[in-house]
């Protein structure tokens, strides 16, 4: 309640009196002042009537960029989605240049699985950004952190930097 009241402040004319009102009222958000339109607001006590008009085209224009934001910031993360696939084929790509023997072997095969989980891990964490967009971000970062440098590492490392890197993705997708 705080926080949607804290927000509401940044309306001119909206102190943390009003803020307080309006979200009794049901009115938590700018989006739900705008679409409340005038006649609402003027049953809350408190409002200035001559204030009612500028508090609604404040909030419409708060909603507004509220919501660009977020599409910003979708974008933003399916980026780098994008770039952390990549990174995961050039891991992919450096591990059976240089240990095309081990490759053969459980390591090999190992790895192979710990890569194809990694990709799907990032596909479900690409459909999910809409909806848990902080989530997302962070569990992204912990993977990029976690996925740097792996492509000098042993085969052994690899596997299990990319396994650490998965579960950081974990989060996300429960």
């Amino acid at each position: 309640m705080k926080e949607s009241m804290k927000e509401l402040q940044k309306i001119k004319g909206v102190g943390e009196i009003l803020a307080r009102r309006f979200v009794e009222a049901g009115y938590d958000t700018f989006a739900k002042i705008a679409e409340a339109g005038e006649d609402a607001l003027k049953a809350i006590k408190g409002v200035n009537p001559r204030a009612i008009t500028s508090i609604v085209s404040q909030s419409a224009g708060l909603a507004d960029e509220g919501g660009k934001a977020r599409a910003r910031r979708v974008e933003e993360l399916k980026v780098a989605v994008a770039t952390l696939k990549g990174q995961v084929e050039g891991i992919a790509r450096s591990v059976s240049e240089r240990f095309p023997e081990e490759l053969l072997g459980k390591k090999g095969k190992k790895i192979e699985k710990e890569i194809l989980k990694m990709m799907s891990a990032l596909e479900r964490v690409e459909g999910k950004i809409g909806k848990r967009i902080k989530r997302s971000g962070k569990g992204l970062a912990k993977a990029e952190d976690r996925l740097a440098g792996l492509a000098e590492e042993s085969a052994k490392r690899v596997g299990k930097g990319l396994k650490r890197a998965r579960k950081s993705l974990k989060r996300v997708l429960s």
